[in-house]
């Protein structure tokens, strides 16, 4: 269940939580308790500290920080293959196995079958910096349904990643 959580938790990394009115403040938590381990270990490869997401985020410039930040947490999440691409039959395959309510599958489905076009832009880089960027673009005028979706579904999802005894990886089998 865990990799559903993460696969949501990146869809959601770069939206500013506060907008997110579906979400309860005990759920935002949850997020960012997820979010830290992967923020601080990709942030120290590209010199992003939680204090420098932190300000992004709120000043809504989150597209000021590296995007190969946004690519290192979604390789980790398995929603950007090796290749730098996004990884459509996975992220679809994890969707379907926890999300059992067909119109909201459907719902999901869709947004991730029109964000796979994604893979057919020209890009700068073969890591997937580029390609982040690009899939966040796609996915931020769908975020409520999504958001929607995850908690109608399954918001048990995201307790995943609450205990903070527990790194993300453990959660993951990473």
């Amino acid at each position: 269940m865990s990799k559903l959580y993460c696969v949501f938790l990146f869809l959601g990394l770069a939206v500013s939580l506060r907008h997110v009115r579906a979400l309860s403040q005990e759920e935002i938590a949850a997020i960012k308790t997820g979010l830290r381990p992967l923020i601080a270990e990709c942030g120290k490869e590209f010199g992003v500290d939680e204090a420098d997401f932190k300000k992004a985020k709120e000043s809504g410039k989150l597209e000021s920080l590296d995007p190969c930040l946004f690519a290192c947490i979604g390789k980790k999440m398995g929603m950007i293959n090796d290749k730098g691409e996004f990884d459509v039959e996975k992220s679809s395959e994890t969707v379907k196995k926890f999300v059992k309510n067909e119109d909201e599958l459907k719902k999901i489905l869709e947004v991730i079958e029109k964000c796979a076009s994604v893979n057919d832009e020209a890009v700068s880089d073969d890591k997937g910096c580029d390609r982040a960027v690009l899939l966040h673009k796609c996915m931020e005028p769908y975020r409520d349904q999504i958001y929607s979706t995850i908690l109608k579904a399954k918001w048990i999802l995201m307790k995943f990643c609450t205990d903070a005894e527990h790194s993300l990886e453990e959660h993951i089998g990473y």
